[in-house]
């Protein structure tokens, strides 16, 4: 089997809502990583047993978040390699008959052992990629802020770690969502695009220290960055941005 674009449908469950009854950013990322995972199995794409695939920069941008109970269809494909390190990963999310989202993903292969991004071949892999409807997003660099405040403290936990052995990438979504204010999560903020970029791996142990900069207006929408610093040694491990808009 190997089809250019896989789809799978993910039905919004009441283990999945947020406060506001909605499949938020922490459920739509793993949406979108699950959907990636079946699409490679199902063309067989295989690593040696010392690789692991790694996300290494993320966006998605949302006009509709779904509710409780609905269906959301995902598709995902993959555009031809850009170089021996990295692939690019597109997605598109519908609820019903229409389109609410769409992502990308640039995805590195890494290996386990050296802990370091391994040069692939890919003219090995099946010849699965998209080369029509391709996104036209793509994940740009965050730079680190100097101009920051520590939002909260995440120690990582066994539930944090994924088959690689280090922080899974829906994690660090979920530890700038528990930083934020509660009152902004209730009502008021509409998030409509969320970027970033994975800088290095964080293990069990390790105390990562949220930091955030004021509210950058912008049009209609202001954006927030946020940037992971593990206490430890002082290095950034993650940075992020957040577009949202508010209700009049």
């Amino acid at each position: 089997m190997n089809p250019t674009v896989w789809t799978e449908q993910y039905k919004v469950t009441s283990f999945l809502v947020n406060l506001r009854g909605q499949a938020g950013l922490y459920a739509i990322l793993n949406f979108i990583q699950d959907v990636g995972w079946q699409h490679a199995i199902q063309t067989q794409i295989k690593l040696p047993k010392n690789q692991g695939w790694v996300f290494t920069r993320q966006k998605l941008v949302m006009s509709e978040w779904p509710a409780w109970n609905k269906t959301v269809m995902v598709k995902t494909w993959l555009r031809p390699p850009v170089s021996e390190t990295l692939l690019m990963r597109d997605y598109e999310l519908f609820l019903e008959d229409r389109k609410i989202g769409e992502a990308t993903s640039t995805i590195s292969v890494i290996d386990l052992k050296e802990r370091k991004l391994a040069a692939v071949d890919w003219s090995s892999f099946p010849k699965i990629w998209a080369t029509e409807h391709v996104l036209s997003l793509k994940p740009a660099k965050i730079i680190i802020s100097a101009e920051t405040s520590e939002a909260a403290q995440f120690q990582v936990r066994n539930s944090d770690i994924d088959l690689n052995q280090h922080v899974n990438n829906t994690k660090y979504a979920q530890w700038v969502l528990d930083s934020l204010p509660i009152n902004i999560l209730k009502a008021g903020a509409t998030l409509k695009e969320y970027e970033v970029n994975f800088l290095a791996e964080t293990k069990i142990g390790d105390v990562v220290v949220i930091q955030q900069t004021k509210d950058q207006v912008d049009g209609d929408t202001s954006v927030i960055q946020f940037q992971g610093i593990r206490s430890g040694d002082g290095k950034a491990v993650f940075t992020a941005q957040m577009r949202v808009s508010y209700d009049a």
